[in-house]
């Protein structure tokens, strides 16, 4: 009997339901998230015909590995050639209310504090804090042990709420 064989996500229905995901991963992950994001939406989008749609992974899933894989490469790069470019936060000038302002204090803090992390365990925070990705999986992806990927976390906290408080 012939599987029957579903069709992949439609291109543009991935890009706009996950198209903040994957810019939020860049933007947090990489010094160059406009270069970072493009590159990665090439890669998913030349790999979208592969997907298994009745397959294990979810299209997120499946969508979230691909970018993390993608900025660890880019990261790696980053370290042979030497030296990374910093990311120059710019803040909009109009003028913002009280609450709004403190929101918006409280998070260029923790973006500064993230940024301020090493990068391995700036990816599990976000990745596992801010994307729900579960850190059996994060540990799969970062070919390490879950106790790695957890010592990572405590560290990352622990340096976060040193930062922060």
């Amino acid at each position: 009997m012939n599987a029957l064989r579903l069709a992949p996500p439609d291109p543009e229905r991935v890009v706009a339901e996950h198209g903040g995901l994957v810019w939020a991963l860049c933007r947090r992950l990489d010094p160059e998230p406009e270069d970072a994001w493009q590159e990665a939406w090439e890669k998913v989008l030349r790999a979208l015909p592969t997907f298994q749609p009745g397959g294990a992974a979810s299209v997120k899933t499946w969508l979230v590995t691909i970018v993390h894989r993608h900025l660890v490469d880019r990261h790696r790069r980053r370290q042979v050639r030497g030296g990374v470019l910093e990311a120059d936060e710019v803040l909009d000038e109009r003028p913002l209310a009280p609450v709004a302002l403190q929101a918006a204090e409280t998070s260029a803090a923790l973006e500064a504090a993230l940024l301020a992390l090493p990068e391995a365990w700036r990816r599990v925070v976000v990745l596992h804090h801010l994307h729900g990705v579960p850190l059996q999986d994060l540990a799969e992806q970062e070919s390490v042990a879950l106790g790695t990927i957890k010592s990572r976390l405590h560290r990352a906290r622990a340096a976060l709420l040193g930062v922060l408080a």
